[in-house]
């Protein structure tokens, strides 16, 4: 096996050639897709102007979580065991943040907020370890992606 120079849990890059989509990444996906409809079934029951901004607001993490998860799994590679035990972990918080979403104003806001920022940190704690030292510009990334 070759070293990566990228880091050991990197995709290995082949030029004029697509990376391929696990199926990890697609039930990744898939949780995702039961968080957007959960975020619909709540406007729904809340279809006022307030409603329409806490589901928003709601929304906007839900999509923060999903794209710089779908992002870090463009550069790791999700056939790794480690990376693929990220996936699903974040794929568990992403249940929990789901079934909170329809009383995250009520009585399980503190759920959802813990859960979003359990998921936010520990993917981007898991981003810096397995960046090797040496790529400091990828490091710095990953800072960003927290501070996001």
């Amino acid at each position: 096996m070759v070293d990566n120079p990228r880091g050991a849990m990197f995709r290995v890059i082949v030029p004029n050639q697509h990376s391929r989509v696990t199926n990890a990444e697609l039930f990744f996906d898939l949780v995702f897709v039961f968080a957007v409809t959960q975020l619909s079934h709540t406007l729904l029951h809340h279809f006022t102007p307030l409603g329409a901004v806490q589901v928003t607001l709601l929304f906007l993490a839900v999509w923060w979580v999903w794209v710089y998860t779908t992002w870090v799994t463009n550069w790791l590679n999700p056939d790794l065991t480690p990376v693929r035990l990220l996936l699903f972990v974040l794929m568990l918080g992403g249940l929990l943040l789901s079934t909170s979403i329809p009383s995250a104003f009520e009585g399980r806001g503190l759920w959802f907020a813990a859960t979003y920022a359990a998921m936010q940190t520990g993917r981007t704690l898991f981003w810096l370890l397995a960046t090797p030292r040496r790529r400091t510009a990828v490091r710095h990334n990953a800072i960003r992606i927290l501070a996001g």
